[in-house]
């Protein structure tokens, strides 16, 4: 990665809808084929790896926490919110990675996480 490149940090969690993260890392993917320098990472609230709605396994470059300050911050959609209470530890590393970002964005229903 080099020095000035843009992190963006996508917050994935158990049950996160699989292409709420692939297509949006995708674009940022292309934009770097045209020029830009996107680093993209997957973070999740305890660091530990993920399971998709589909059941995928996901694997993270680390927590939230850990995730030094991105450029951007993407919140993720998936079948679970806004029908059950979002858990307490997605909620502090949303509200400290939004804190820490230069912007912050959602696909789909990670607005309600947000």
């Amino acid at each position: 990665m080099s020095p000035g490149a843009h992190r963006v940090a996508i917050l994935v969690y158990d049950g996160v809808k699989l292409l709420d993260v692939a297509g949006p890392a995708e674009v940022f993917g292309e934009a770097n084929l045209l020029g830009a320098d996107y680093r993209i990472v997957l973070v999740s609230a305890t660091g530990a790896d993920v399971a998709s709605s589909v059941g995928m396994r996901m694997a993270v470059d680390g927590s939230a926490s850990a995730e030094p300050d991105p450029g951007t911050f993407l919140m993720p959609g998936g079948d679970l919110y806004p029908r059950t209470p979002v858990p307490r530890d997605l909620v502090e590393a949303t509200s400290g990675l939004a804190a820490r970002s230069g912007r912050v964005a959602s696909v789909c229903s990670g607005a309600f996480v947000l």
